[in-house]
């Protein structure tokens, strides 16, 4: 067991947008201290991010416990297990995710001691996960959202082909194909009488803008022009207050998704959406990236 853990970003390129970077480290750590405070344990853990390696997307994050600020523990046992246990939660978390596919689960079962919970998903395969782990997945939203939208910017680079999460030997945790990023960036799934209402952490780039709230904001989102009602009143206030766009910023938001199923294509079509919530308002800027060859 060890305090630090390893997260790789496989790609093409040899470099990466900052933005994107910045963004996944941020909801990383946001999972780290809402897992500490689930875990109970009344310390502080720091996040912190080693020396970036030359020549790749691997990036060196080592937890450590602080008391009184900046001073240090001691690397005890009691430390190492804490670590180990989020580390272990964090790789579980996502394979619960994976597995599940943003669906729910078709049934679950906890085992008669408590300590671990049978899940079993749509396809009719099973997994075993720790109670703890499970119940974080289920009911954290803090957690939940961090995953997605950490994820839901993954989905939308195309740089980006994997995720994954290795122990500090570079040994493989927990690990996410590109196909499987949509999965893991749903925030919940409602389905009824052939209609379908899915939430996803969603990055739009504004087409055009509406100020009065009765009116939809035109996006592009994931490649197709879409029309959306902005309702999230803490954004309309900053809209109020004179918050300035432009055609290009990029909105990260909870994106309500309204889909009906056609039988004669055997699946779920897109109808109308929505913006439950608007997360973060980004500036058309030059990119930034980080060169990881030099």
């Amino acid at each position: 067991m060890t305090t630090d853990f390893k997260i790789k970003f496989d790609g093409q390129q040899h470099q990466i947008d900052a933005n994107l970077l910045i963004s996944n480290l941020i909801h990383m750590s946001s999972i780290i201290q809402e897992l500490n405070r689930e875990l109970n344990t009344g310390k502080k853990i720091d996040v912190n991010i080693k020396a970036l390696e030359k020549g790749s997307f691997l990036i060196h994050i080592d937890l450590v416990e602080t008391v009184l600020g900046s001073l240090k523990n001691l690397l005890t046992r009691e430390n190492v297990e804490t670590a180990a246990a989020i580390i272990t939660s964090i790789a579980g978390i996502i394979t619960i995710g994976k597995f599940l596919k943003g669906k729910k689960e078709k049934s679950r079962e906890v085992a008669e001691d408590g300590s671990r919970v049978k899940i079993e998903n749509e396809d009719g395969d099973v997994i075993y996960v720790e109670n703890f782990t499970y119940n974080v997945y289920e009911k954290n939203v803090t957690v939940r959202d961090a995953l997605s939208q950490s994820f839901e910017s993954l989905e939308n680079d195309n740089s980006i082909t994997g995720y994954e999460i290795t122990d500090s030997h570079e040994n493989t945790i927990v690990r996410v194909e590109k196909k499987e990023f949509e999965y893991l960036a749903v925030k919940s799934e409602e389905v009824s009488d052939g209609e379908r209402v899915v939430i996803v952490a969603a990055r739009l780039n504004i087409v055009k803008v509406s100020f009065d709230s009765k009116l939809k904001w035109e996006f592009i989102f994931k490649g197709n022009k879409i029309s959306a009602k902005a309702n999230d009143p803490v954004f309309q206030e900053q809209v109020d207050k004179g918050e300035a766009f432009a055609k290009g910023d990029v909105l990260e938001v909870e994106l309500e998704i309204k889909q009906k199923f056609d039988p004669t294509v055997n699946t779920f079509l897109n109808k109308s959406y929505k913006i439950k919530k608007i997360i973060k308002h980004i500036k058309r800027d030059v990119t930034l990236t980080l060169n990881f060859g030099e």
